[in-house]
């Protein structure tokens, strides 16, 4: 029989329901996705949904600089371009302009 634990924090929390409900590779498999994602033929505002809720489900909170990388990389070459050539400091930023830019 098992011993019960107590669980105090919600650090230790998160992690037990972690470890008993997600499957092992589960993260992994959401850093490949969130890597390779690409806009393709999702429309802009989709694109950012989904690089939001990837990022949300591993926990993933990066610099702002290799966010912003990271979500210009994956959008449609054309509109990835546009917003190079436009000023940006944050995230938010460069999703309005993606939304511009392909308006």
């Amino acid at each position: 029989m098992k011993a019960k634990f107590k669980i105090k924090t919600w650090f230790k929390l998160k992690k037990h329901i972690e470890k008993r409900f997600l499957p092992p590779l589960y993260k992994q498999e959401v850093y490949l996705k969130i890597t390779s994602l690409s806009q393709e033929n999702l429309k802009v505002e989709e694109s950012i949904r989904e690089f939001g809720q990837l990022q949300m489900r591993v926990g993933l909170n990066e610099d702002v600089e290799l966010k912003v990388v990271r979500f210009i990389r994956g959008l449609a070459p054309n509109i990835a371009n546009k917003i190079d050539l436009q000023p940006y400091l944050f995230f938010d930023d460069v999703c309005h302009l993606s939304i511009k830019v392909k308006k």
